[in-house]
C-alpha cells in the first residue's frame, strides 16, 4: 500500500474520464458501463507528489484493452498501488 495520498487519472480512448483520489493506506471503488469503455484503451495512471511536493507520474500505471461486449459484462479489477 503507498504511504501518501496519491490520485488516480483514468482515460479511455485517449480522453480523460475521471480522477480518483486515494487516501494512503485507503481502498477506493470507481465504477463505469462497459457501453462507455468497449473497444477502447483503459489507462490508470498514478500520480503522487515527489520529495519537492510536485505531482508527477512517476508512480507507474496499468494499460488494458476492454474488448467489445454485445450484451454487456462485467469487469473487476483489483489493482494495488505500491509505495516508492
Amino acid at each position: 500500500m503507498d504511504t501518501k495520498d496519491v490520485t488516480v487519472v483514468i482515460h479511455s480512448g485517449g480522453e480523460d474520464i475521471a480522477e480518483v483520489d486515494v487516501n494512503a493506506g485507503a481502498t477506493v471503488t470507481w465504477n463505469s458501463t462497459v457501453a462507455q469503455l468497449q473497444e477502447k484503451v483503459l489507462y490508470l495512471d498514478r500520480w503522487r507528489p515527489n520529495l519537492l511536493g510536485i505531482s508527477g507520474s512517476g508512480g507507474g500505471s496499468l494499460k488494458l484493452w476492454v474488448p467489445r461486449a454485445s450484451k454487456g459484462g462485467h469487469l473487476t479489477m483489483h489493482v494495488l498501488i505500491n509505495g516508492s
